[in-house]
């Protein structure tokens, strides 16, 4: 069982330190609710030669390891871009937790073992969570979206709401019945569009959750330190 110490965020905007636990992570992948927004993720990555999905949707599993809330990120090549998403985990008792995360991904390596470049490249969770009972009546409405540094200026990478990848609930009812470690997974929940639907390799991502009915925000921002690829 591996452990992630995170901050909890109260209504009252109050924070704890929770222990989030779990015995393995993965990385959903086209979990789009509107199979239209599916194909068009798909042809995206077909573009930076990625094969078709083996299903719909998807599961990677990677290792818990991975999970950082580091501000700085090291990858291997030049090819790698970030993916918006949310990060669903559980405490001791059973109590759900989320933060906005990005599944950052080597492009390079992806069209060779989609899993392996899922498992690659660390990822990167917001600095608090709230708690998924906090959210669940208004849990369509949560925005996410990212946001890539080009020419110095933050541009808009990805925008959209929850209400477009599918629900939690869904989510974990799929990941539990092809869980290869335990039963206690966390899940990476699969991205929304890019917009303009070309990949930015950048050297800094800016990545947000946002509740505009209990008015809050969750922000990330992290270099990324690219490393010499050597055979």
């Amino acid at each position: 069982m591996f452990t992630h110490q995170a901050y909890f965020e109260h209504l009252n905007k109050d924070q704890e330190i929770i222990n989030l636990q779990m015995d393995s992570c993965v990385a959903a992948g086209y979990t789009g609710r509107n199979q239209e927004m599916v194909q068009t993720h798909i042809e995206e990555l077909k573009k930076l030669g990625v094969a078709t999905p083996y299903a719909i949707p998807a599961l990677y599993w990677i290792c818990p390891t991975r999970l950082t809330s580091s501000k700085e990120l090291q990858v291997v090549g030049s090819q790698t871009s970030p993916e918006v998403e949310f990060f669903l985990a559980e405490d001791e008792n059973g109590a759900l937790y989320i933060t906005v995360a990005s599944d950052h991904t080597d492009r390079e390596l992806e069209a060779v073992s989609v899993g392996k470049a899922k498992q690659v490249c660390d990822k990167v969770l917001g600095d608090h969570f709230w708690k998924v009972d906090d959210i669940a009546d208004h849990w369509d409405e949560i925005q996410i979206r990212s946001e890539v540094l080009k020419d110095e200026k933050w541009i808009p990478y990805q925008s959209g709401t929850l209400s477009q990848i599918l629900h939690y609930n869904d989510l974990l009812d799929v990941i539990r019945r092809d869980s290869p470690a335990g039963k206690h997974p966390s899940l990476l929940s699969g991205t929304i569009p890019v917009i303009g639907g070309d990949a930015i390799f950048t050297s800094a991502c800016k990545i947000t959750m946002t509740d505009s009915i209990l008015h809050r925000v969750i922000t990330k921002q992290y270099q990324i330190i690219v490393l010499p690829d050597r055979s």
